[in-house]
């Protein structure tokens, strides 16, 4: 009897972690460094390239990856250049082979600070926070290898969060005292990552 029911319940749970790890995987975002696209408390779905679906990474996509640095973290942010793009600044405004790029989801614009003039070299990606003034990114570390990258942010599965401070550059959250307990942002569920 015992057999019966666990048995098949074993081999749903057992498919059903196979298929989230093959097909997609869910993080937490820790920090404000992509706001106002990704909130602290957000849970995104991401989804890897390696897929038969999947396309290449491209500019514009939001991506999670392993950090450059050889630190055991990942990180997420967005590609703004990619291999064979002359990437630099124009007052503080990412340019792309030499045109303002359009970037309609950074916090503040004219925020980039100064990127030299530089080549995104084959098989590497030159990202950035949305939330540039508060963000780790290539313009610190400098471009992003290819083989880091794990997937792409597709979707705010749900969100909750609430009293957390603005965190210093890559740092985690702190929690604000007295500002209230955490709680659903229920006008972020199941919102498209763009």
């Amino acid at each position: 009897m015992i057999k019966t029911i666990f048995r098949p319940l074993a081999i749903a749970i057992a498919c059903a972690l196979i298929v989230r790890g093959a097909f997609f995987r869910v993080y937490g975002i820790p920090s404000a460094s992509m706001a106002p696209t990704l909130q602290p408390g957000d849970q995104i779905v991401v989804t890897p390239y390696r897929t038969p679906f999947a396309s290449v990474p491209k500019r514009g996509d939001v991506v999670v990856f392993r950090s450059p640095l050889g630190r055991d973290e990942l990180l997420i942010k967005r590609i703004v250049a990619t291999p064979g793009d002359l990437i630099a600044t124009d007052a503080g405004r990412v340019t792309v082979g030499g045109r303002i790029l359009h970037e309609p989801y950074v916090q503040r614009a004219a925020a980039s600070g100064v990127i030299a003039p530089q080549i995104v070299p084959a098989g590497c990606y030159f990202v950035a926070g949305d939330n540039r003034e508060n963000s780790w990114d290539s313009r610190s570390w400098g471009v992003l290898p290819r083989d880091l990258v794990v997937g792409r942010a597709r979707l705010i599965l749900w969100s909750w969060g609430g009293g957390l401070s603005e965190p210093q550059a890559n740092a985690a959250p702190i929690r604000v005292p007295g500002a209230g307990a955490a709680h659903p942002h229920l006008h972020r569920l199941f919102k498209t990552i763009e």
